[in-house]
């Protein structure tokens, strides 16, 4: 398993250990870059299985000699397949001669050199992250395949009157995630004279300057930052539904774990997200980014109405249940790299 970082606030991150714990019968090993200002968890990867490489370097000599040593490294361990997440790091391992299948996990704009270097074998966690994939590389993905959250066997039930009044916004606290708007949203919904409470979970470089727009715009009674939480589902069942409003995604793992406590989530219309809305939903959602009135409009709709929002909640529930299921994502990988090692022989 390959990526820049494991950023302990990363949803690629947070996947690539959960895809790690699913598998049976694969010896992962696993090789991320250096990022010291970032806090990693490595506490899942057993000992001995993790080692650091300089993949994005802009030295080409340093860069040069970190592909020999991961190329190096990865023969000692007698591996088979460098499974990365990471698109440039992944074109530069097949440049190297290393077996790759790159995962996409978010949409980008089209480049030519990842369109000339792209990875033979892909994959993609959603519809349209693989068809952004398609029509930036002229290539199909061998398959689509989730990250992995696990779901009870029924939505757990709660006291819609202790919740009613409440929204969460799970994510790292940076401009990509939408936070801004989001407050801006805030302040229109307190000048039309309503008192919702937000509680944003994350951690990032914009705390400070989010915190000084809640003071200036006189929300900060309404806004609550929880900081970084491992589990988050305690705080998601303090809330009606959960809000994600980024500029991009891929497929939120945050939804996910929404969705697994019977939570519906207002989404922005980016590819990733709008995999994850169901069909034949009631209440607005895939609202465009940065949209301040349309998310305002779409917050009264969602809190006017609790019992639409929570049969809404369901709806996300039954939607994303089984395709999130990790024991059957992990399957789906196995088969791809059963397919793919007997290709490599």
């Amino acid at each position: 398993m390959v990526n820049d970082n494991f950023y302990r606030s990363s949803g690629a991150a947070i996947a690539i250990k959960r895809i790690a714990q699913s598998l049976t019968g694969v010896e992962v090993y696993v090789a991320g870059c250096d990022h010291p200002k970032l806090k990693e968890d490595l506490t899942w990867i057993p000992e001995g299985r993790y080692r650091q490489f300089s993949l994005k370097s802009s030295n080409p000599f340093r860069l040069a000699i970190e592909l020999v040593r991961f190329k190096q490294w990865f023969r000692r361990q007698r591996c088979d397949l460098a499974h990365c997440h990471h698109r440039r790091v992944a074109a530069l391992l097949q440049l190297a001669g290393i077996p790759v299948l790159y995962t996409g996990q978010l949409a980008f704009p089209a480049e030519l050199w990842f369109r000339l270097l792209r990875p033979k074998w892909m994959t993609a966690i959603t519809p349209s992250v693989a068809n952004n994939i398609l029509e930036g590389t002229g290539r199909e993905v061998l398959a689509c395949i989730g990250n992995p959250t696990a779901f009870p066997p029924n939505p757990p039930s709660f006291d819609v009157e202790g919740v009613k009044l409440s929204a969460v916004c799970v994510g790292r606290l940076e401009p990509i995630k939408g936070h801004a708007h989001l407050l801006a949203a805030w302040r229109v919904l307190r000048d039309r004279g309503y008192r919702y409470h937000l509680h944003l979970v994350g951690e990032g470089s914009l705390r400070a300057e989010l915190e000084a727009q809640c003071i200036r715009d006189g929300i900060e009674h309404l806004v609550h930052f929880r900081g970084y939480t491992s589990d988050v589902s305690e705080i998601v069942d303090e809330c009606l539904f959960a809000i994600l409003v980024s500029q991009n995604e891929g497929q939120g793992i945050v939804t996910l774990e929404a969705a697994a406590r019977g939570r519906a989530s207002l989404l922005t219309a980016v590819p990733g997200s709008i995999d994850l809305i169901p069909p034949y939903r009631t209440l607005p959602n895939g609202l465009p980014f940065g949209d301040v009135n349309a998310l305002a409009d779409a917050l009264v709709h969602w809190f006017s109405s609790p019992d639409a929002t929570i049969r809404e909640g369901r709806l996300f529930f039954d939607f994303l249940k089984n395709s999130s299921d990790p024991g059957t994502i992990a399957r789906e990988y196995q088969a791809v790299y059963h397919e793919l090692i007997q290709k490599i022989a």
